[in-house]
């Protein structure tokens, strides 16, 4: 099974130039433990119960390299969307510049704002669909391939927060119409699933606590991480960075030992240098005989299995 027809598709600027970037929401069913799905909390559930009910889980998957086919269509998207939707999970996708409007850069930057663009949209759209305050996020940050590496690349969440509410002075204008969009459509999609809707449109700052994971589906390693984004080489300090963002918040990395772009000896030897880390909260799954693209026979079962045992200990650590 893919991801269905999308619930809600729209469009938002990107914080970087205001480039238009094609966007899909997918709402899970009813009483599936999702944003707009909780069963109401039990008269005789326990206080510990009754929060975990309240939190709001989203994901954002993104597609792989724009210039060779990818696109929110891309089918590893959609089962890995699929199986996250299935576990109650607002599931959202959207095309990187090149795969809609606009052209794939050579640095990749831009490619990361465009990222950070739908990630603000969710943490505006997830809150406004919350009657608790403050309102209470878990958000799983992932990507396949190009889309994992740009993922990895991301800025720290409170420094997305901070941009959320407050915004910094050439990116005010795009992230105040992000956050427009994203509360219109959270009374779109309350009302579609019949959930209380908000009373209104309120662009005041909300307190949010957020609280991501990652996800990265055949991530990308040097040399073609390289190739594919012109990044200068990153100083100690900022590859320290990155790392300790993959390592301080969960991490599931699920690659195959048949991976075309990056060989297995490199991926077990950066896995192992993650889990490794002092307090690490990275975790991997190795899939013997999967290529780059998930088409062996088998293979996509076992990456399912992998997302669905791994969220299912989220639920106690993220």
């Amino acid at each position: 099974m893919l991801l269905p027809k999308p619930t809600l598709s729209f469009s938002i600027p990107s914080i970087h130039d205001g480039t238009l970037l094609d966007c899909r929401l997918y709402l899970p069913e009813p009483g599936s433990g999702g944003a707009l799905g909780q069963a109401p909390a039990s008269t005789t559930a326990s206080t510990t119960e009754s929060k975990k009910e309240q939190r709001i889980k989203g994901a954002i998957i993104a597609h792989p390299y724009a210039p060779l086919g990818g696109c929110y269509d891309d089918p590893v998207v959609g089962f890995i969307g699929a199986e996250l939707l299935r576990l109650g999970y607002v599931v959202g996708t959207f095309n990187f510049r090149g795969a809609g409007n606009g052209r794939t850069s050579w640095t990749a930057k831009p490619e990361v704002d465009d990222y950070m663009s739908f990630y603000i949209f969710m943490i505006h759209y997830l809150r406004s669909t919350s009657s608790a305050s403050p309102a209470s996020i878990d958000l799983v940050l992932g990507g396949y391939s190009y889309g994992s590496m740009i993922a990895c690349n991301l800025p720290p969440v409170m420094r997305v927060l901070d941009l959320l509410d407050h915004g910094e002075r050439s990116k005010v204008e795009f992230v105040h119409e992000i956050r427009k969009t994203a509360e219109e459509l959270g009374i779109r999609g309350c009302e579609m699933s019949a959930a209380a809707a908000p009373t209104s449109t309120n662009l005041k700052p909300v307190e949010t606590h957020v609280r991501i994971a990652f996800l990265l589906v055949s991530p990308l390693l040097p040399p073609v991480s390289g190739f594919l984004t012109l990044f200068s080489a990153p100083s100690a300090q900022t590859k320290s960075a990155r790392e300790l963002e993959l390592t301080s918040h969960p991490t599931l990395a699920i690659y195959g030992t048949q991976d075309t772009f990056t060989s297995a000896t490199k991926l077990r030897r950066w896995v192992a240098e993650m889990e490794s880390a002092p307090q690490s909260r990275f975790q991997y799954c190795e899939i013997e005989g999967a290529g780059h693209f998930w088409r062996e026979e088998g293979v996509e079962g076992q990456a399912r299995r992998a997302v669905r045992e791994w969220v299912g200990g989220l639920e106690e650590i993220i």
